[in-house]
């Protein structure tokens, strides 16, 4: 009997069952797994799909650079433009504009308060519903790449901020005076080609942009773009190096050129477009031939990833909006049962008017009638208790 171990049989039988467990054990770990699994290739395929225009939210920065009553035209410009993306679904809070000079105020407007683009003067595209961002000496070549970088001091708003991320197809509009590689702002300083190549350079590295159509109506207008190399990026320009860039009709009344050949035409095609269209940015290019503009209209792109024949003129002047289709009824009855009882709950209360600047939270009745409320006695006997233990604690010392 020597040598035997007395405890080989019920160690073997208390081994079985926990190997059973460890199975067990394992066997639930990789249903999880492939459960996990599963749920993430479906939550691949719902993000697949929602990014299949490879965007999903669309913002502009509309740019007028010059100054004075004679460049009237240039304001005339970025505002109808503003109509343009506005009236196909992009935000005010998704549009940063710019204007180095009000029009509308300018002492010799003889309409004040109005802008025109047209010398029959049916669409004041000034208008009451213009949200202007950077006016007049705010429009500097700083604050423009301040805010395409989004180097913005921190007590800067919200709406002068270009909130955009790696989902943001951007259009940016300019207008101006500018000449081989250059464009004027205010008649006092001016950005290169390289400065705003660099920009949009800095906007792709920190993912602040999906797509950008870039479009300038200036002379000379292809050179601004000649310097770009970050990916992803149109660029369309009203003439080529060594042209100028010329206006489209006077308005007598008002005395100057109102608008621009490109401009003029360009909006012509806008007006045409709905949020629903499928012209593409092929046809875009298109717009303004030799024989409307008087200047050779140029394009760029190389740096373009997708083919232009497919892109639409929507995605980059219109608005992304998403739409989930549900096949579900919503109980429409319980609902209006639900706000008509609140809705004459309410209507029985009292309304009052709150202070501009209220010091303390405004009080009703009925708070004041909810408020715990202590009797005089209570009060008494706890200021009793109170002054006795601390004579208490004194007499200890």
């Amino acid at each position: 009997m020597a040598g035997k171990n007395e405890y080989s049989y019920p160690i073997s039988k208390m081994a079985a069952p926990c190997a059973i467990w460890k199975r067990i054990l394992s066997l639930i770990v990789i249903v999880v797994l492939i459960s996990h699994l599963s749920l993430c290739s479906s939550h691949e395929e719902t993000a697949e799909t929602f990014f299949k225009r490879g965007h999903t939210n669309n913002w502009a920065v509309l740019v007028c650079t010059s100054r004075f009553w004679f460049n009237y035209r240039h304001v005339a410009n970025v505002l109808s433009m503003y109509h343009s993306v506005k009236r196909l679904g992009i935000p005010d809070s998704q549009i940063i504009l710019m204007l180095a000079d009000d029009m509308a105020c300018n002492p010799r407007n003889p309409r004040p308060a109005s802008v025109f683009n047209n010398a029959y003067q049916h669409i004041n595209v000034y208008g009451d519903d213009v949200e202007v961002d950077y006016r007049g000496y705010e429009v500097t070549v700083e604050s423009f790449i301040r805010v395409l970088t989004g180097r913005l001091p921190p007590s800067t708003p919200r709406s002068k901020r270009l909130m955009t991320d790696d989902r943001s197809n951007v259009l940016v509009y300019m207008t101006g005076h500018g000449g081989d590689g250059f464009l004027k702002f205010q008649d006092s300083e001016e950005i290169s080609s390289i400065e705003l190549a660099d920009a949009f350079g800095q906007m792709w590295q920190k993912r602040r942009y999906h797509e950008v159509l870039y479009i300038v109506d200036t002379c000379q207008a292809v050179s601004m773009f000649q310097q770009f190399y970050s990916p992803n990026i149109l660029g369309v320009g009203s003439s080529q190096v060594g042209e100028d860039s010329l206006s489209h009709h006077v308005d007598s009344a008002i005395g100057v050129y109102i608008i621009d050949r490109y401009t003029y035409y360009a909006l012509e095609f806008l007006e045409k477009i709905t949020t629903t269209s499928q012209k593409t940015m092929d046809d875009f290019f298109k717009v303004c031939p030799y024989n409307q503009c008087h200047s050779h209209t140029g394009y760029r792109t190389d740096l373009f990833q997708r083919d232009i024949s497919k892109v639409l003129v929507t995605d980059f002047f219109g608005s992304v909006r998403n739409v989930e289709v549900s096949t579900s009824r919503l109980p429409l009855s319980e609902v209006n049962h639900t706000r008509s009882k609140v809705e004459t709950k309410v209507s029985g209360g009292t309304y009052y008017y709150v202070d501009q600047f209220p010091s303390k939270p405004a009080e009703n009745s009925e708070d004041k009638k909810q408020r715990v409320q202590f009797s005089n006695q209570f009060i008494i006997a706890n200021t009793i208790l109170l002054a006795i233990a601390a004579v208490v604690l004194v007499s200890r010392r």
